[in-house]
């Protein structure tokens, strides 16, 4: 398994405010996300696997890594790295 990175387009009449945000897919289907932070770090999030409830109906959450990083090149090394990890903890949800 590997995991596939696409950066996406900012769009809109004020994109160059607009953050950077990269989609971590497996099998083309996107399972993450790599977002630049206002203090210029990128994070790393993935979508996982929950329980609805009645409370809250969504049959996802979103669990954000606790490492920072200094380059969306940095965070795909690391990421691509740790994938037997990643995918072991976590229980993730592709969306379509």
């Amino acid at each position: 398994m590997k995991f596939a990175f696409k950066k996406m387009k900012k769009e809109g009449r004020f994109r160059s405010f607009q953050k950077d945000v990269t989609d971590i897919k497996i099998n083309k289907k996107v399972v993450g996300h790599i977002t630049e932070n206002d203090d210029f770090l990128y994070s790393v999030s993935f979508s996982v696997k929950k329980q609805p409830t009645k409370s809250d109906p969504a049959t996802f959450k979103w669990v954000v890594l606790k490492k920072k990083f200094e380059s969306e090149k940095e965070a795909r090394d690391y990421i691509q790295n740790c994938i037997e990890r990643i995918v072991s903890q976590l229980d993730i949800y592709s969306h379509d």
